[in-house]
């Protein structure tokens, strides 16, 4: 009985480390879970970038300013001429908040601050943080030399940062599992044999196969879009039409990675695994879904610029709650097309592969 009990013990351990799925779940998760959660998972907004708007320069302006240019906490972008062209450098995710010095700054004191609320925290936090340095260079405090103003979203709505990514979130869920699943099923039971050996190719089996998925997630995304507005009230500002058609660009790239990873495992429990371990879980944090990118460490900021899924929320705050025109979301659909790109080329030279 003890022996049996030994022998089974040794074959499940044997199982276990030749099992990479399960390796990644037991050391290898724990270990990113724990560094994301300390170090990632933070509301602490890190760096604010602002711009000054200074209708007439002086010793006692060029002093304030200065406080800006030189304080690790900010990103000083120079001057501007007008708020239009604040409002401009925002709508392109230049800058945080624009400091707006009265004409007669020099004896009045008085200050506006214009922030971009269309990312609440950020917003909220980059007021807080320019009034702490304009109380502690004038050593006042006088609420009547501070205005405040809110674009996008005056009323500090957390739900409306969120929404994005929730949607985001929504669909990269339901593709990935769905179409990975569904295509790693033909394998185990044997139809990509009789694919191989018929006249039907490859890449037109799996790209067919696939097809119904990407119409499924243009229903989620709609889906999620309303029940947003339903339940938070978040504003549609923006073109349906252009939100429709970033979308299905997204769509498309997920149904692709969807795809690869059924192309490249043999069951559906590793599939999973692939896709909440080493998909789901990093695009959570990496992806601005939970935490706005900005907020990121400079190396997590430089793996996010690599994460479609970020471009993709990006697009969509900017749609959805800027209300801003398709020339501000180029540099967005410009990434997530190379990502596209990159991930067909991937699935083209698997199957390319599998078909010889």
């Amino acid at each position: 009985m003890t022996s049996f009990l030994l022998t089974i013990i040794r074959k499940e351990w044997r199982h276990i480390l030749r099992d990479k799925g399960t390796f990644f779940i037991v050391l290898i998760g724990p270990v990113f879970l724990s560094v994301a959660f300390s170090l990632i998972l933070s509301t602490d907004v890190r760096t604010v970038s602002v711009v000054a708007l200074v209708p007439h320069h002086s010793d006692v302006s060029r002093s304030l300013i200065s406080r800006f240019d030189n304080n690790p906490l900010f990103r000083f972008k120079g001057y501007v001429n007008n708020l239009d062209e604040a409002e401009r450098l925002m709508r392109i995710n230049k800058v945080n908040a624009a400091i707006v010095l009265d004409a007669d700054f020099e004896s009045s004191h008085s200050v506006q601050i214009v922030s971009d609320a269309s990312n609440c925290m950020m917003g909220n936090a980059a007021s807080i943080y320019i009034r702490a340095v304009i109380d502690s260079e004038l050593a006042e405090d006088d609420q009547n030399l501070f205005s405040y103003r809110m674009l996008y979203n005056p009323r500090l709505i957390s739900a409306y940062s969120f929404q994005p990514g929730i949607i985001a979130l929504v669909i990269l869920i339901v593709m990935l599992v769905l179409t990975s699943s569904s295509l790693v099923r033909e394998k185990e039971y044997g139809t990509i044999d009789s694919i191989i050996l018929s006249p039907v190719a490859l890449n037109i089996f799996y790209f067919g196969k696939s097809i119904p998925y990407s119409v499924l997630g243009l229903l989620v995304g709609c889906i999620t879009l309303a029940m947003g507005v339903l339940t938070t009230g978040i504003p549609v500002k923006g073109s349906f039409f252009v939100i429709f058609l970033i979308s299905a660009l997204y769509i498309f790239t997920t149904m692709r990675l969807g795809v690869y990873i059924a192309l490249v495992t043999s069951n559906q429990a590793n599939a999973f695994v692939i896709c909440w371990g080493g998909i789901i879980m990093p695009v959570i944090y990496f992806g601005g879904v939970i935490v706005p990118s900005d907020n990121l460490p400079e190396w997590g900021q430089v793996i996010s610029s690599f994460v479609y899924v970020r471009w993709f929320v990006d697009a969509l705050r900017k749609l959805l709650i800027q209300g801003v025109d398709a020339v501000y979301v180029l540099k967005e659909v410009l990434f997530m097309s190379i990502s596209t790109v990159l991930i067909s080329l991937a699935c083209h030279f698997k199957l390319k592969r599998l078909s010889r």
